[in-house]
């Protein structure tokens, strides 16, 4: 018997973690019961430079598998199939005779976007939009994103009925939004929450979720990132969906009760301030387990 531990969205060079932060989040999990680790995506924007160390530093604490979130493809080809150790990408992991953990970048296919009235916009709007103002316009990808997540999906049905045949049960880790019901749309409607609700659609897949739903009685739990909302669990088709990102250091809510209790305001500028940015890092390295609060999920194997 043991547990898997799934994070994502560590955002190491984001959160400016050093590697010995990296091994102490992974000490604070085993500490929490965890044998082995995998992580959902977003490890870094850097993965080619540093992708390798922190994944050794990890592994040094747990036994560390992950695939790639958007943040890890930035200036790579290696996307779907990159050599890197650990890396599992529609590579299955057997946990023990009847459980299995299966984990896929994922992708989208737009069919998150929502317009002022809630209809669909059309694909070229949102691929104008992610263009214009997403991080992702600088990944080189060979199909149009929807044509992506088709193809995944396509692939992914195909497992999971050979698993279901098998009788097995599933695990889902991947790192792009399955489910509508965790993706919330900015009102009231000027041009930013135009935007911005039409960036749903680089969110996540409706057809990979709805895939997933199919076999409910196979795949019992999914666990994704991307959205920086520690969301906790959704059950939803007989499914647990679980949402618990990591995110980045300004979001987290451990950083907002520790500005507010300094008086400093919640957009307060780190760098800026060195002498108490290195207060906030030797506080954060005392409560690790409240920066990780509902920051990770653990199952039984």
């Amino acid at each position: 018997m043991g547990k898997l531990a799934i994070i994502s969205d560590l955002h190491v060079d984001i959160n400016k973690f050093t590697l010995a932060d990296v091994a102490e989040i992974a000490s604070y999990l085993k500490d929490e019961g965890a044998t082995r680790l995998h992580i959902a995506g977003d490890i870094t924007n850097h993965f080619i430079r540093d992708g390798k160390e922190i994944i050794a530093t990890l592994n040094s604490v747990l036994p560390t598998t992950f695939n790639f979130g958007n943040h890890d493809m930035l200036n790579t080809n290696s996307i779907e199939n990159n050599q890197a150790a650990g890396f599992l990408n529609f590579t299955p992991l057997q946990l023990n005779h009847d459980t299995v953990l299966l984990p896929f970048n994922g992708w989208y296919d737009y069919g998150f976007a929502r317009g002022e009235t809630d209809q669909q916009p059309a694909d070229d709007i949102v691929a104008s939009y992610k263009n214009k103002y997403w991080i992702d316009k600088y990944i080189q990808r060979s199909e149009p994103d929807p044509t992506i997540s088709r193809q995944q999906a396509a692939h992914l049905a195909t497992m999971l009925a050979d698993f279901q045949h098998q009788g097995q049960r599933v695990i889902i880790a991947t790192h792009f939004v399955p489910r509508q019901e965790f993706i919330s749309y900015p009102t009231p409607f000027n041009r930013k929450a135009v935007i911005w609700r039409a960036l749903g659609g680089v969110l996540g897949s409706k057809v990979i979720g709805d895939v997933i739903s199919n076999y409910q009685g196979t795949v019992t739990d999914v666990v994704f990132g991307h959205i920086h909302a520690r969301d906790g669990v959704k059950v939803i088709n007989n499914i647990n969906w679980h949402c618990r990102p990591i995110g980045y250091r300004y979001e987290w809510d451990y950083t907002k009760r520790w500005l507010s209790e300094r008086g400093e305001p919640l957009n307060f500028h780190f760098a800026k301030h060195p002498t108490v940015q290195n207060a906030f890092i030797q506080d954060m390295h005392h409560d690790w387990d409240q920066v990780l609060s509902n920051a990770f999920t653990l199952f039984d194997y």
